[in-house]
């Protein structure tokens, strides 16, 4: 075709019929697959399975898109094997992360890594997953406490969201183990440490530490029971403990009461505050004083100030070397 006297390279009559059905194949996939996606959302809300066949219409629709009009450009299957070869070679040399991530995808999505609103742990980034792209996986952060990240990034120091969403490439499966809260028991074990003197009452300490365990999370090991049983159905795990439990440790300047309790994922922190409201509580009442390694100055020494009332003449004899 020339244009303005001058010859463009590649553009005929036979291009430009490709140009347009290759328009007409993107306006159509588009169009279907947009009033697919609203359909499917209609009357049920958001939900986890809504969010995943809008997924699934998305991928179905970009993959059919992809082969159309690569048979509309490519009609000659020796130069569409020559496309895709070097196509892959390019992809492979430039964009390695990228391809990583596609296949960090496929290992999240059909090898049951996490699923959409799990809470996880990948490498430094802890929370509540909010999307799994293709190439990427949103996060809702959540705090850390200071004794296991002492990180001053992480200003909430307990298991509660920050406000910040995070970005994580899926590439990160194969580069960083992946902890999942929620998968397949949606249940914590938690400890409550507590130092006491020892001069106190250990057995009354201990069992106002279980009453108060046991009142803050009734009903709770009911249900761990039942996940438990569901559990040992798909893995070998061996019986664990689910009732509530007090352990003694002896340290240099304390005896510390280690309480251990079960715990749904979400709420820990709701939890261990009416725990801990209702120990020192009655610990106040029963006269039962935690320990410290601050040091109480309870009175100062009484100390006694005398002036000599006279200066006698033995005084002046001393030897001057005295």
């Amino acid at each position: 075709m020339d244009l303005f006297g001058v010859r463009i390279l590649g553009l005929n009559a036979e291009t430009l019929h490709k140009v347009a059905l290759s328009l007409v194949v993107v306006v159509a996939v588009l169009g279907v697959r947009a009033l697919l996606t609203v359909v499917v959302g209609l009357g049920t809300g958001v939900s986890r399975r809504t969010i995943w066949t809008r997924k699934g219409i998305r991928l179905a629709f970009g993959a059919v898109g992809t082969l159309l009009l690569l048979s509309i450009w490519f009609d000659n299957p020796n130069r569409l094997a020559t496309f895709l070869g070097l196509l892959a070679g390019g992809l492979a040399f430039a964009s390695q992360n990228a391809v990583l991530s596609v296949a960090g995808y496929f290992v999240i999505v059909f090898g049951k890594t996490f699923d959409l609103g799990d809470r996880i742990q990948i490498g430094d980034v802890r929370g509540d997953v909010l999307d799994i792209g293709l190439l990427k996986t949103t996060v809702m952060e959540m705090g850390v406490p200071a004794l296991l990240m002492p990180d001053p990034h992480h200003w909430v120091a307990s298991r509660q969201y920050t406000g910040r969403v995070v970005t994580i490439t899926n590439a990160e499966v194969f580069k960083q183990p992946t902890y999942n809260y929620t998968r397949s028991f949606n249940f914590l074990w938690e400890e409550l440490r507590l130092p006491l003197r020892y001069q106190a009452d250990l057995p009354r300490a201990e069992a106002i530490v279980l009453a108060a365990v046991r009142e803050a999370t009734a009903g709770i090991i009911e249900e761990g029971h039942r996940d438990l049983a569901q559990l040992r159905e798909r893995f070998l795990i061996h019986a664990s403990e689910l009732e509530p439990r007090v352990y003694l440790r002896l340290t240099d300047n304390w005896v510390e009461l280690s309480a251990r309790f079960l715990v749904k994922t979400y709420g820990v922190r709701e939890v261990k505050d009416a725990i801990s409201r209702r120990v020192l509580a009655r610990f106040r009442e029963e006269g039962i004083d935690l320990a410290s390694s601050t040091l109480e100055v309870v009175r100062l020494p009484r100390v006694e100030l005398r002036a000599a009332e006279d200066a006698g003449p033995a005084d002046a004899s001393l030897p001057a070397d005295s």
